[in-house]
């Protein structure tokens, strides 16, 4: 790298100097070295010329010209438009001066000369009217994956710059990366760019705040139609997280499904909820999922070509209906079956290949989003999309002669449901039951009043499941074998001398969550057990991860206590796990702040000021303490990564979301809130 501060040499004459004299900038070079100490923390070295008497300029040009394959340069000093020819932005050298050539040319000096090994380069320029640089018409038009200049300018081109902010900010936006107090997905090798630059101007918009005297940074501008990738992959600053892998639970299948683009697609929804291996955090090595025999078949005969053309699986939060339509999507999706085999091959009945089947997970979509998703995956274009967007007609027209299966799942925690399930789901849901050979479609909700008219279609083709009517005896078994695997795979409780414990651990919490032989959860006789107010295996996954924190039961009688001990209600499982955290109210505050997430989900800059909202704080938590906490709870998240390299968090399962932003203090507080 080359940081250089330029400071004025000291006026000739005696007495105050002229009011239209330049200030020295006795600071620069300080400023200079500050940047380049943190800089060369990301693997730079110092530019030094060979001439120790050289000048600014041809230092400049020297460097440029280096062998180096990726270079920073630093410059702050004093920048002054010309007021003749080009009117170009040149740096005032040491004495008062313009130098000869203008910025501009150290750019051209780069861009204009493909052929000839020059480095890949980022300016960062604290000069007055520095974004005359960041805004060079000629190189406004070449397209970002072809330049090998890039600008950082502290101010527009007609502003000007206040005491080094650009090279404080620079300096503090740097440390924060490399100490962890900021932080990109560590599946990206490299800080993107625009994200650096974004964060050195709330930086310095932070420091113009406080010090008086507004200054607006300015960069190279990239049309937007170009593809984001060309700036993420910019080396400038390696990323101090990256793992040398994708983080992506994709990633431990096979690498060949990011070709799985259509982001409301959500392969990795289906897939995680297909393995049944969230509570554990176990990734997608192995699948878990068991029982539901009688629906697997009626939903593998449907999606084979059988039957009406609509069904809806329901049944109550966590009862496993994403899990149930997760291992069918990962059997019949073209794209997902083979790298997914493991966590479907055991199904008793197995659907075929379907290379006609658009899948959409509805959590937090809209109806326009959902509707050009499926649009996309029929094969139509971005420019095929009408003014209104895509109706339903519409999409019967695109399905063509062929045909579509669509799979639609958490209907309930999609935006504006109702709009969802009458402008696109109902009259596609009439199509497909008039026989229409266009479409068929599955649709996986609550039982919820926006929903009922969708659900009574479904029930009047005999094409409702409701897994909340199976059988407690069939659950029980299910939940038994269900917690039997997770405690075989890799716990203490899969040795030889533990292996009674397990088998009794696994019965009384699958007793326990079913009502089976316990005539305390019976409503009326021991007959009629008391259903569970969530899905059972959720439960018992979750109580599990409890479970595996506390000391080994090797006696099976005392295991067998153990798991009966499982409460019976998801936010109770919560509040044991939280009752073992009290003296860390900020773990449940930042849970609390994430349940609050849109969209994808919230970055840790915005879950650390939302937690300080329920810890009845005024000041932000500390970031060290909110990405500690987010790795203590992290088998209650879902991760995904914003378009800046970012990674936002959301709750796993909605329920516990909804919980949390009912009820964000906890019982402790009962009484006592605002």
């Amino acid at each position: 790298m080359l940081a250089l501060g330029v400071s004025l040499e000291g006026p000739n004459h005696e007495g105050p100097p002229p009011l239209d004299a330049l200030d020295p900038l006795l600071k620069a070079p300080q400023h200079a070295a500050y940047v380049s100490e943190v800089v060369r923390e990301f693997g730079y070295r110092q530019h030094h010329p060979a001439d120790s008497e050289i000048d600014l300029g041809e230092e400049i040009r020297s460097a440029l010209k280096s062998p180096a394959e990726v270079l920073i340069v630093h410059l702050v000093a004093h920048g002054r438009l010309a007021d003749t020819g080009e009117r170009g932005l040149h740096v005032v050298g040491v004495d008062g001066s313009n130098l000869d050539d203008p910025v501009s040319s150290w750019i051209s000096l780069i861009e204009s000369h493909p052929d000839k090994p020059r480095p890949l380069t980022l300016f960062i320029l604290d000069l007055c009217h520095s974004g005359v640089a960041a805004t060079l018409p000629w190189h406004q038009e070449m397209p970002a994956g072809r330049r090998r200049a890039w600008v950082i300018a502290a101010t527009g081109s007609q502003d000007r710059a206040f005491d080094y902010r650009l090279s404080r900010a620079t300096r503090t936006v740097l440390g924060n990366y490399r100490d962890g107090t900021s932080t990109v997905d560590r599946s990206y090798p490299y800080i993107p760019l625009p994200t650096v630059g974004r964060e050195i101007a709330r930086e310095v918009a932070s420091l113009s705040a406080q010090e008086g005297f507004e200054q607006l940074v300015d960069g190279s501008r990239v049309a937007f139609i170009e593809r984001v990738e060309d700036l993420e992959e910019l080396p400038f600053f390696p990323n101090p997280l990256y793992n040398g892998r994708s983080s992506s639970v994709l990633s431990e299948v096979d690498p060949g499904i990011a070709s799985l683009v259509d982001e409301a697609f959500d392969a990795r929804h289906f897939m995680l909820r297909g393995a049944g291996s969230e509570p554990l955090d176990r990734g997608l090595g192995q699948g878990y999922f068991h029982g539901r025999e009688r629906e697997v078949g009626l939903l593998t005969d449907w999606l084979n070509g059988e039957g009406s053309g609509f069904r809806v699986v329901t049944g109550k939060p966590g009862v496993g209906k994403s899990g149930l339509l997760g291992v069918l999507v990962c059997a019949a999706h073209p794209q997902l079956r083979e790298s997914a085999r493991n966590l479907w091959f055991r199904l008793p009945v197995k659907p075929a290949c379907n290379d006609r089947l658009a899948v959409v997970h509805a959590r937090r979509r809209d109806l326009d989003q959902i509707a050009d998703s499926v649009a996309r995956q029929m094969g139509a274009r971005d420019k095929d999309r009408p003014a209104d967007g895509w109706e339903a007609e519409q999409l019967l027209r695109l399905a063509g002669p062929g045909g579509y299966t669509l799979v639609i799942d958490g209907l309930d925690e999609a935006e504006r449901p109702d709009d969802i399930t009458q402008a696109l789901l109902l009259p596609l849901a009439r199509a497909a039951l008039a026989g229409h050979i266009g479409i068929r479609l599955l649709v996986g909700t609550r039982s919820e009043p926006p929903f009922t008219a969708l659900l009574q279609l479904a029930q009047e083709a005999d094409g409702l499941i409701n897994l909340d009517h199976t059988q407690p005896d069939e659950i029980y078994q299910a939940v038994r074998r269900y917690v039997g695997d997770l405690l075989a795979d890799d716990t203490p409780y899969a040795a030889r001398d533990t292996v009674n414990a397990a088998n009794a651990l696994a019965e009384g919490i699958a007793e326990r969550l079913t009502g089976r032989g316990d005539p305390t959860l019976c409503e009326v006789s021991p007959d009629e057990p008391k259903p569970l107010g969530w899905g059972e295996f959720l439960v018992a996954g979750l109580y599990l991860h409890h479970v595996l924190t506390l000391p080994i039961e090797r006696d099976p009688g005392r295991a067998r206590d153990l798991g009966l001990q499982v409460p019976r209600d998801l936010p109770d499982l919560l509040e044991l796990d939280l009752a073992r955290r009290a003296d860390q109210p900020d773990v449940r505050a930042v849970l609390a702040a994430v349940a609050h997430a849109r969209g994808s989900g919230m970055p840790e800059r915005i879950i650390a000021n939302a937690a300080a909202v329920f810890t009845h704080g005024t000041d932000a938590l500390p970031s060290w303490r909110v990405q500690e906490v987010l790795e203590h709870v992290r088998f209650y998240l879902r991760q995904d990564i914003d378009t800046d390299g970012t990674t936002l968090y959301r709750l796993f399962h909605e329920g516990l979301a909804e919980h949390l932003r009912a009820d964000p203090f906890g019982p402790q507080e009962q009484g006592q809130r605002p």
